[in-house]
Protein backbone atom coordinates (compact mmCIF):
# COMPACT_ATOMS: atom_id res chain seq x y z
CA UNK A 1 0.00 0.00 0.00
CA UNK A 2 1.68 3.51 -1.11
CA UNK A 3 0.20 6.41 0.26
CA UNK A 4 1.36 9.91 -1.29
CA UNK A 5 0.64 13.05 0.19
CA UNK A 6 1.00 16.22 -1.57
CA UNK A 7 0.48 19.31 0.33
CA UNK A 8 0.81 22.73 -1.31
CA UNK A 9 0.36 25.43 1.09
CA UNK A 10 0.94 29.22 -0.51
CA UNK A 11 0.01 31.68 2.40
CA UNK A 12 -0.61 35.62 0.94
CA UNK A 13 -2.66 38.12 0.34
CA UNK A 14 -4.86 37.20 3.98
CA UNK A 15 -8.31 37.93 4.13
CA UNK A 16 -10.37 37.83 6.94
CA UNK A 17 -11.13 34.83 8.26
CA UNK A 18 -14.76 33.30 8.25
CA UNK A 19 -15.73 30.61 10.72
CA UNK A 20 -16.10 26.81 10.10
CA UNK A 21 -18.17 25.04 12.66
CA UNK A 22 -16.62 22.64 15.22
CA UNK A 23 -18.01 21.20 18.25
CA UNK A 24 -16.79 23.06 21.49
CA UNK A 25 -16.70 26.15 19.20
CA UNK A 26 -15.60 27.42 15.81
CA UNK A 27 -12.59 27.78 14.21
CA UNK A 28 -11.22 30.07 11.61
CA UNK A 29 -10.51 28.55 8.73
CA UNK A 30 -7.38 30.36 6.37
CA UNK A 31 -8.79 31.70 3.80
CA UNK A 32 -6.34 31.67 0.88
CA UNK A 33 -6.31 33.81 -2.22
CA UNK A 34 -7.06 31.88 -5.92
CA UNK A 35 -4.46 31.29 -7.74
CA UNK A 36 -4.16 32.81 -11.23
CA UNK A 37 -5.31 30.65 -13.88
CA UNK A 38 -2.68 28.64 -15.79
CA UNK A 39 -3.43 27.20 -19.16
CA UNK A 40 -1.16 23.88 -18.34
CA UNK A 41 -3.32 23.41 -15.69
CA UNK A 42 -6.80 23.07 -14.95
CA UNK A 43 -8.82 25.30 -16.74
CA UNK A 44 -11.75 25.28 -14.26
CA UNK A 45 -9.80 25.12 -10.91
CA UNK A 46 -7.01 27.28 -12.14
CA UNK A 47 -4.67 24.32 -10.51
CA UNK A 48 -1.32 24.66 -11.29
CA UNK A 49 0.16 21.13 -13.43
CA UNK A 50 1.91 18.78 -11.36
CA UNK A 51 6.16 19.38 -11.22
CA UNK A 52 8.06 16.38 -13.68
CA UNK A 53 9.63 15.26 -10.26
CA UNK A 54 5.92 14.40 -8.87
CA UNK A 55 5.03 12.92 -12.16
CA UNK A 56 7.98 10.63 -12.12
CA UNK A 57 7.12 9.48 -8.65
CA UNK A 58 4.24 8.73 -9.75
CA UNK A 59 5.20 6.72 -12.79
CA UNK A 60 7.51 4.80 -10.30
CA UNK A 61 5.22 3.92 -7.85
CA UNK A 62 2.90 2.47 -10.86
CA UNK A 63 5.56 0.36 -12.13
CA UNK A 64 6.14 -0.96 -8.25
CA UNK A 65 2.74 -1.85 -8.13
CA UNK A 66 2.37 -3.35 -11.34
CA UNK A 67 5.62 -5.81 -11.02
CA UNK A 68 4.30 -6.75 -7.45
CA UNK A 69 7.44 -5.89 -5.66
CA UNK A 70 7.20 -6.35 -1.68
CA UNK A 71 9.10 -4.05 1.13
CA UNK A 72 12.77 -4.75 0.65
CA UNK A 73 13.22 -4.85 -2.96
CA UNK A 74 15.78 -3.12 -4.53
CA UNK A 75 14.95 -0.66 -7.35
CA UNK A 76 16.59 -0.53 -10.59
CA UNK A 77 19.98 1.57 -10.78
CA UNK A 78 19.74 5.29 -11.58
CA UNK A 79 20.95 4.77 -15.65
CA UNK A 80 18.23 2.08 -16.31
CA UNK A 81 15.81 4.59 -14.49
CA UNK A 82 16.75 7.51 -16.51
CA UNK A 83 16.12 5.45 -19.49
CA UNK A 84 12.84 4.50 -18.41
CA UNK A 85 11.28 7.26 -17.72
CA UNK A 86 13.44 9.57 -19.74
CA UNK A 87 14.07 12.45 -17.46
CA UNK A 88 17.13 14.21 -16.51
CA UNK A 89 19.38 12.69 -13.56
CA UNK A 90 18.21 16.26 -11.24
CA UNK A 91 14.22 15.43 -11.59
CA UNK A 92 14.98 11.53 -11.36
CA UNK A 93 17.00 12.33 -8.10
CA UNK A 94 14.13 14.88 -6.44
CA UNK A 95 11.21 12.29 -7.75
CA UNK A 96 13.49 9.62 -5.34
CA UNK A 97 13.77 12.63 -2.49
CA UNK A 98 9.69 13.34 -2.81
CA UNK A 99 9.50 9.38 -2.24
CA UNK A 100 12.17 9.19 0.62
CA UNK A 101 10.25 11.68 2.43
CA UNK A 102 7.32 9.85 2.32
CA UNK A 103 8.50 6.73 3.20
CA UNK A 104 8.11 5.29 0.38
CA UNK A 105 11.81 4.25 -0.25
CA UNK A 106 15.27 4.28 1.23
CA UNK A 107 18.03 5.11 -0.13
CA UNK A 108 20.83 2.96 0.06
CA UNK A 109 24.76 4.34 -0.31
CA UNK A 110 27.81 2.69 -1.94
CA UNK A 111 28.45 -0.21 -4.34
CA UNK A 112 25.17 -2.21 -5.17
CA UNK A 113 22.83 0.59 -3.43
CA UNK A 114 20.15 2.20 -4.30
CA UNK A 115 17.20 2.98 -3.67
CA UNK A 116 14.78 0.33 -1.61
CA UNK A 117 11.29 -0.73 -1.57
CA UNK A 118 9.69 0.23 2.39
CA UNK A 119 6.04 -0.09 3.88
CA UNK A 120 5.79 3.33 4.55
CA UNK A 121 4.36 3.51 7.82
CA UNK A 122 1.36 5.63 9.17
CA UNK A 123 3.23 8.23 10.67
CA UNK A 124 3.69 9.98 7.46
CA UNK A 125 0.19 10.30 7.28
CA UNK A 126 0.26 11.56 11.10
CA UNK A 127 2.53 14.09 10.01
CA UNK A 128 0.37 15.27 7.00
CA UNK A 129 -2.99 15.53 9.41
CA UNK A 130 -0.85 17.04 12.04
CA UNK A 131 -0.23 20.20 9.35
CA UNK A 132 -3.66 20.49 8.18
CA UNK A 133 -4.77 20.51 11.45
CA UNK A 134 -2.57 23.15 12.80
CA UNK A 135 -3.38 25.23 9.62
CA UNK A 136 -6.77 25.17 10.60
CA UNK A 137 -6.17 25.76 14.43
CA UNK A 138 -7.99 22.25 15.06
CA UNK A 139 -7.71 20.99 18.49
CA UNK A 140 -6.90 17.70 20.03
CA UNK A 141 -10.29 16.71 20.69
CA UNK A 142 -11.40 16.69 17.35
CA UNK A 143 -8.79 13.67 16.97
CA UNK A 144 -11.04 11.83 19.86
CA UNK A 145 -14.11 12.54 18.08
CA UNK A 146 -12.96 10.99 14.74
CA UNK A 147 -11.55 7.99 17.14
CA UNK A 148 -14.95 8.11 18.69
CA UNK A 149 -16.71 7.53 14.89
CA UNK A 150 -14.49 5.36 13.59
CA UNK A 151 -13.34 2.83 16.22
CA UNK A 152 -16.33 1.37 16.95
CA UNK A 153 -16.88 0.76 13.12
CA UNK A 154 -13.72 -0.88 12.34
CA UNK A 155 -14.53 -2.98 15.64
CA UNK A 156 -17.36 -4.48 14.02
CA UNK A 157 -15.10 -5.36 11.04
CA UNK A 158 -12.35 -7.15 12.54
CA UNK A 159 -15.37 -9.24 14.78
CA UNK A 160 -16.52 -10.11 11.72
CA UNK A 161 -13.17 -10.47 9.61
CA UNK A 162 -10.65 -11.66 11.98
CA UNK A 163 -8.23 -14.52 11.77
CA UNK A 164 -6.62 -16.74 13.70
CA UNK A 165 -3.05 -15.06 13.83
CA UNK A 166 -4.41 -11.51 14.10
CA UNK A 167 -6.74 -13.07 17.21
CA UNK A 168 -3.62 -14.63 18.60
CA UNK A 169 -2.09 -11.34 18.90
CA UNK A 170 -4.86 -8.95 20.24
CA UNK A 171 -5.08 -11.92 22.41
CA UNK A 172 -0.88 -10.92 23.30
CA UNK A 173 -1.56 -7.49 23.79
CA UNK A 174 -4.16 -8.08 26.35
CA UNK A 175 -1.66 -10.20 28.20
CA UNK A 176 0.95 -7.62 27.89
CA UNK A 177 -1.24 -4.80 29.47
CA UNK A 178 -2.03 -7.47 32.34
CA UNK A 179 1.24 -8.05 33.64
CA UNK A 180 2.09 -4.20 33.25
CA UNK A 181 -0.05 -2.40 34.50
CA UNK A 182 2.45 -0.17 36.83
CA UNK A 183 5.10 0.11 33.72
CA UNK A 184 3.79 3.13 31.62
CA UNK A 185 5.71 2.40 28.62
CA UNK A 186 5.23 -1.08 28.41
CA UNK A 187 1.42 -0.23 29.01
CA UNK A 188 0.95 2.21 26.39
CA UNK A 189 2.56 0.15 23.88
CA UNK A 190 -0.08 -2.68 24.60
CA UNK A 191 -2.61 -0.11 24.55
CA UNK A 192 -1.62 0.91 20.98
CA UNK A 193 -0.90 -2.68 19.85
CA UNK A 194 -4.50 -3.49 20.75
CA UNK A 195 -6.14 -0.62 18.31
CA UNK A 196 -3.83 -1.36 15.95
CA UNK A 197 -4.78 -5.03 15.86
CA UNK A 198 -7.79 -4.57 15.90
CA UNK A 199 -7.87 -1.52 12.59
CA UNK A 200 -5.48 -4.17 10.60
CA UNK A 201 -7.87 -7.17 11.07
CA UNK A 202 -10.85 -5.03 9.65
CA UNK A 203 -9.36 -5.78 6.55
CA UNK A 204 -9.62 -2.46 5.71
CA UNK A 205 -6.33 -0.91 4.89
CA UNK A 206 -7.21 2.70 5.20
CA UNK A 207 -8.88 2.02 8.68
CA UNK A 208 -5.99 0.75 9.88
CA UNK A 209 -4.06 3.79 8.19
CA UNK A 210 -6.48 6.40 10.14
CA UNK A 211 -6.48 4.76 13.04
CA UNK A 212 -2.60 4.17 13.55
CA UNK A 213 -2.44 7.81 12.72
CA UNK A 214 -4.98 9.08 15.16
CA UNK A 215 -3.42 6.90 17.59
CA UNK A 216 0.11 8.31 16.88
CA UNK A 217 -0.91 12.01 17.18
CA UNK A 218 -2.84 11.67 20.21
CA UNK A 219 -0.31 9.86 22.07
CA UNK A 220 -1.45 10.91 25.95
CA UNK A 221 2.75 10.57 26.96
CA UNK A 222 3.69 12.85 24.23
CA UNK A 223 1.02 15.27 25.07
CA UNK A 224 0.79 15.17 28.71
CA UNK A 225 -1.96 12.93 29.32
CA UNK A 226 -1.42 9.96 31.68
CA UNK A 227 -3.17 7.18 33.57
CA UNK A 228 -3.10 6.43 37.23
CA UNK A 229 -3.53 2.82 38.44
CA UNK A 230 -7.41 2.50 38.44
CA UNK A 231 -7.45 4.22 35.26
CA UNK A 232 -5.05 1.46 33.91
CA UNK A 233 -7.12 -1.06 35.03
CA UNK A 234 -10.31 0.32 33.92
CA UNK A 235 -8.60 0.71 30.49
CA UNK A 236 -7.59 -3.19 30.93
CA UNK A 237 -11.39 -4.20 31.73
CA UNK A 238 -12.85 -2.47 28.28
CA UNK A 239 -9.58 -4.68 26.18
CA UNK A 240 -10.53 -7.57 27.68
CA UNK A 241 -14.14 -7.14 26.91
CA UNK A 242 -13.78 -5.86 23.35
CA UNK A 243 -11.35 -9.26 22.89
CA UNK A 244 -13.92 -11.25 24.21
CA UNK A 245 -16.61 -9.72 21.60
CA UNK A 246 -13.92 -10.09 18.70
CA UNK A 247 -13.03 -13.58 19.57
CA UNK A 248 -16.87 -14.77 19.64
CA UNK A 249 -17.44 -12.56 16.31
CA UNK A 250 -19.83 -10.57 17.88
CA UNK A 251 -20.02 -7.76 15.40
CA UNK A 252 -22.55 -5.65 17.37
CA UNK A 253 -21.25 -6.23 21.22
CA UNK A 254 -17.70 -5.32 19.48
CA UNK A 255 -18.68 -2.11 18.52
CA UNK A 256 -20.26 -0.92 21.70
CA UNK A 257 -17.64 -2.06 23.67
CA UNK A 258 -15.16 -0.43 21.58
CA UNK A 259 -17.92 2.93 21.98
CA UNK A 260 -17.94 2.75 25.71
CA UNK A 261 -14.33 2.70 25.72
CA UNK A 262 -13.40 5.80 23.77
CA UNK A 263 -16.35 7.20 25.14
CA UNK A 264 -14.95 6.89 28.75
CA UNK A 265 -11.81 8.30 27.90
CA UNK A 266 -13.01 11.12 26.52
CA UNK A 267 -14.89 11.93 29.69
CA UNK A 268 -11.37 10.94 31.78
CA UNK A 269 -9.48 12.98 29.46
CA UNK A 270 -12.13 16.40 29.19
CA UNK A 271 -12.33 16.13 33.02
CA UNK A 272 -8.92 15.85 33.81
CA UNK A 273 -7.04 17.49 31.17
CA UNK A 274 -9.90 19.75 29.18
CA UNK A 275 -6.62 22.80 28.87
CA UNK A 276 -4.73 20.20 26.73
CA UNK A 277 -7.64 19.00 24.39
CA UNK A 278 -8.46 22.47 23.60
CA UNK A 279 -4.72 22.98 22.73
CA UNK A 280 -4.32 23.60 18.80
CA UNK A 281 -2.54 20.22 17.24
CA UNK A 282 0.91 21.41 16.04
CA UNK A 283 3.02 19.75 13.38
CA UNK A 284 5.89 19.28 15.67
CA UNK A 285 7.27 15.38 14.95
CA UNK A 286 9.24 14.28 11.57
CA UNK A 287 7.60 11.02 10.21
CA UNK A 288 9.18 7.82 10.25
Amino acid sequence: MIIFHNVEVAVSGATSPTLIPFQGGAVPAPQWPDPAPDRRGSPLTGSRPPKAAMLVAQRIVRDIARTGLRPGALLPPERAMLETYETGRGTLREALRLLEFQGVIALKPGPGGGPILLNPAASHLASVLQLLMQLNQAPYRAIVEARLALEPVISQLAAERIGGESLAELAGSVEQMRGNLDDRDWFRDADKRFHDVIARASGNVLFAYIADALLSILDGTVIGIDYPGDRRAAILRAHEEIHAAIARHDAPAAGERMREHIEAYARYAQRKFPEILDQAITWDRLPG
